[in-house]
């Protein structure tokens, strides 16, 4: 048999055993090729920004008893002394105990070796 054949034969193998897959990834290909890859990391983008508004939603929610409040940018260029009022206050006071616990706990295990 000449090396033609053979080629075809391992061909039509890797396809039987790939089966959908092998479809899936040409659609791929065509979808790149075809939308350009700016336009298909940009799906994938929009799915993470989507995921973090939710979460955002939520640690505004979280910090809606404190003084935390988010301004705009033209509201942060004529008064910039706002960028105060934009740290949130429970999370600075539960990331500070969180720091002296584990600094203490560190320091201690050290004193013990």
């Amino acid at each position: 048999m000449s090396k033609g054949v053979w080629h075809a034969l391992a061909l039509i193998l890797v396809m039987l055993l790939a089966g959908p897959e092998i479809v899936v990834s040409i659609e791929l290909m065509a979808m790149v090729e075809v939308l350009g890859a700016s336009t298909f990391v940009l799906m994938y983008l929009s799915g993470i920004k989507l995921f973090f508004s939710k979460v955002w939603d939520k640690y505004k929610n979280f910090e809606k008893h404190s003084v935390f409040f988010f301004p705009t940018f033209p509201v942060f260029k004529k008064m910039p002394s706002l960028i105060v009022h934009s740290i949130p206050e429970r999370t600075v006071v539960i990331g500070l105990l969180t720091f002296i616990t584990v600094a203490m706990i560190i320091f201690y295990i050290q004193i013990l070796i």
